[in-house]
């Protein structure tokens, strides 16, 4: 069963939403509690401060002021309508003896609280329970505490006019919170429509079309991938160019002999009176074309293998000066018939992980080409040096040279800079694409210096020491560029 995924958008503008929603009801809740907190304590000092005049009242016109008419009574009174609550005073004896609702006003009463007030166990008793607030302070002359003051004040104003004022901060909250879900759908729209962007190409490039490319995006990583992606494509674009001109050159290379045979089988075959000379001297020039157009396929063998990634390097600690004297010895003959000097200089003794038959074929490449596309009587010098991680081969010769329009194509296949000449020599246009193809699987390099009419100098950089999962991931991603 395929797997589900869900859409950036979605996943950003949900984040977005739950976060902002949280964030906002914890800043409600947490601005709500704070703010009742504040107003308790607000009023619980007020009532402290209307306690203590009650106290000072008692003090200068004793507890007979606390009759109807009396002064501590119209305080007691306009303290308890103020804070919608109950004020009593109760004397000494635990007598109250001013009630503001006026139901036990001279009656007596037993309650733990005043008693812990009255005989000094406590200062203050102060008491916040769901809706109502309570203090009870003792009230003291000279001689010591001769009663007490209780007051119970309500809370529910307070809670009234805060659930009014929390409302509408709760509306206008509601309000704000629509318009950011709003901005939010407008921002993860606009974040992911040059993704949206991206992958419409993507699936244009996916049917096959790569000319098309990314214009310039409003992001910076956006803008990064699109440039990556037109690169991709670029290659891509390039890589399918090279396929169709390599199957239209192979197509080509390899029915040029095969034409020629045919012409020579037709032209012997139509001539009635050749005779045995003429059959030989035909039946020559065809197994010419036949040697051709093997070379031609083994050269391609060649190269479909070096390219392959079933096609595991064989990497060994080599002598590579003994490999540089085997090629030197083996080209000299050839070297030798056209009055070329070929000069090898070793500087240093190296020993480096390699896989001596095919690096051979490479750099023997390299070599041979020195000499077929040189001056009679000219020169070849080789060389070999290394530092603590690469050593270098260097192939300069006295040659024709190659154009500077041909440098960055010679390493193409089937390219010749002089197709008459290569002929001539035999080559087929796959020597230097084998070479690079063979340097680039030992994690080298090759650099070509040239100038046309006064030769042609080839430099390979390799590491004496291979990565061995490296150079098998590199293999691998060359083989299915090249499968692309």
């Amino acid at each position: 069963m395929k797997k589900r995924h869900i859409s950036i958008k979605t996943y950003i503008t949900t984040s977005l939403i739950i976060l902002l929603g949280i964030s906002q009801i914890a800043i409600f809740f947490v601005s709500f509690f704070l703010v009742s907190d504040r107003l308790k304590k607000g009023m619980l000092s007020s009532m402290q401060g209307e306690v203590s005049e009650i106290i000072e009242r008692l003090n200068d016109y004793g507890y007979e002021a606390c009759e109807e008419d009396g002064r501590v009574s119209y305080l007691a009174d306009e303290t308890a309508v103020r804070n919608n609550g109950r004020v009593m005073i109760v004397s000494r004896d635990y007598e109250i003896v001013k009630d503001t609702q006026g139901d036990r006003t001279g009656s007596y009463i037993v309650n733990k609280n005043i008693m812990d007030v009255m005989t000094g166990k406590r200062q203050e008793y102060v008491s916040m329970n769901g809706d109502s607030i309570r203090i009870i302070q003792p009230v003291r002359d000279d001689y010591g505490i001769t009663g007490a003051v209780v007051v119970k004040a309500s809370l529910m104003m307070i809670y009234n006019s805060l659930y009014k004022q929390f409302a509408m901060i709760g509306a206008v909250i509601l309000i704000i919170f629509s318009l950011d879900i709003l901005v939010i759908l407008r921002i993860s729209r606009g974040t992911v429509k040059d993704l949206d962007n991206i992958n419409e190409q993507m699936t244009h490039a996916v049917q096959g079309n790569l000319q098309e490319r990314l214009t310039d995006q409003r992001f910076s990583q956006t803008q990064e991938f699109a440039e990556n992606f037109n690169e991709i494509l670029s290659r891509l674009s390039s890589i399918d160019q090279t396929r169709s001109e390599f199957v239209s050159n192979v197509s080509h290379e390899l029915k040029t002999p095969i034409t020629s045979m045919k012409v020579l089988a037709e032209s012997i075959t139509e001539n009635e009176g050749a005779d045995v000379e003429d059959y030989k001297e035909f039946m020559g020039d065809i197994v010419e074309e036949i040697d051709r157009e093997t070379k031609i396929i083994n050269d391609l063998l060649t190269l479909v293998k070096s390219d392959s990634q079933g096609n595991d390097l064989n990497f060994e600690e080599s002598d590579v000066n003994e490999m540089m004297e085997t090629i030197i010895k083996t080209v000299t003959p050839l070297a030798a018939r056209r009055s070329i000097n070929l000069e090898y200089e070793s500087f240093k003794e190296v020993m480096a992980e390699i896989d001596k038959v095919k690096l051979s074929l490479a750099i023997s490449n390299l070599v041979e080409n020195a000499v077929k596309y040189n001056i009679d009587s000219g020169w070849i010098k080789c060389s070999l040096n290394s530092d603590n991680k690469f050593f270098y081969i260097k192939v300069a010769d006295s040659g024709v040279g190659i154009p500077e329009d041909a440098k960055d194509k010679v390493f193409d296949k089937f390219y010749r800079v002089d197709k008459a000449r290569s002929r001539d020599t035999g080559g087929t246009g796959l020597g230097l694409s084998i070479t690079r193809s063979i340097i680039n699987s030992h994690r080298g390099t090759i650099k070509l210096y040239s100038e046309s009419g006064k030769g042609t100098t080839f430099t390979v950089r390799i590491p004496l020491k291979q990565d061995r999962n490296r150079t098998q991931l590199l293999t691998e991603a060359d083989a299915t560029i090249d499968k692309a």
